[in-house]
């Protein structure tokens, strides 16, 4: 955040302000001057939320001749605060997509907190596919205590242990033949998937999900139903920040962002002489001749006096 752009912003708000404050002898031409500087400014989601100006442009959206150009800058303003949220929303995906990696190997790699099996099966297979059985027979082995407690028997359960894990690597040495970064990244994926989610391991070791279609299943597919409404949440919240009517959808979040609230959501440009509220709506009506200005009628919310301008 630029300090100079904050400080200008900050000094053009207490200007302002104390045009606000003079309600019908505001100077226009003063003020249209500030909302010109306003808009030449560099302005930051960091510069909106510590200098609060958005409270102060807001009240004159709606004054005849300032209204228009007050109005523009908060369409301007929510603009930045859009583009703020998609970028933070495409850095949260990014980070969650490099963690999801940095796990996937980190559960690949991790070999060290329990035995690997060692099954007669796997004696003739070359050392990089007999090391991949005992990975896959670690992973799926964690979800043993599950199926055992279902009532299948133990030793059936750890036969189909062996089994399965060598269903598997044969069917990836068959699938990425003279491709090993393919069969490393499908080795990663899978060991990944098959420890966290549960549901996926059981269909696996009992043979509801053959090896052949398992290999072919993508990363999303493979996921846990927590783990895919989790991506399909920050999918969603991407896609919503980058909709053209975002700030129409997001008009709550933008005001808060902004600084306007409380009061502030129903401030209009008159301030009652009475209780000094700012609290107030207006209507206008045709009093006089045609070729005379119209007459505002405004009405304190807050004290109920009622004057005409």
């Amino acid at each position: 955040m630029s300090k100079a752009t904050l400080a200008t912003v900050q000094g053009i708000k207490t200007s302002l302000e104390k045009e606000v404050a003079k309600g019908d002898d505001i100077s226009s031409e003063s003020v249209k001057d500030m909302l010109d500087q306003l808009d030449k400014c560099n302005m930051t989601m960091a510069v909106l939320t510590k200098s609060l100006i958005g409270t102060v442009v807001s009240k004159l959206k709606k004054h005849d001749d300032l209204g228009p150009p007050a109005k523009a800058l908060v369409k301007k303003w929510k603009k930045v605060a859009k583009d703020a949220e998609a970028n933070k929303q495409a850095k949260k995906a990014e980070r969650r997509s490099s963690n999801n990696s940095a796990a996937a190997a980190a559960a690949a790699a991790a070999t060290d907190d329990q035995p690997l099996a060692n099954a007669e099966e796997w004696d003739d297979l070359l050392p990089q596919q007999k090391i991949m059985c005992q990975k896959l027979h670690k992973f799926l082995r964690t979800h043993k205590p599950a199926l055992v407690k279902d009532g299948i028997n133990e030793e059936a359960v750890d036969h189909l242990l062996v089994s399965r894990a060598t269903e598997i690597e044969a069917a990836m040495t068959t699938k990425f033949k003279n491709n090993r970064a393919g069969y490393a990244e499908k080795a990663r994926t899978l060991c990944f998937n098959l420890k966290k989610n549960a549901q996926l391991a059981e269909q696996v070791i009992l043979g509801q999900i053959e090896a052949d279609k398992l290999i072919t299943m993508s990363s999303e597919e493979m996921a846990s139903s927590e783990a895919r409404k989790a991506r399909e949440e920050e999918a969603k919240k991407l896609v919503d920040s980058k909709r053209l009517d975002w700030d129409q959808a997001n008009e709550d979040k933008i005001n808060e962002m902004c600084g306007i609230k409380g009061d502030l959501l129903k401030a209009s440009l008159f301030t009652c002489g009475r209780c000094k509220s700012v609290k107030t709506t207006s209507t206008q009506k045709q009093t006089r001749s045609a070729d005379e200005p119209m007459t505002v009628f405004v009405l304190c919310l807050n004290c109920g006096k009622r004057w005409k301008c």
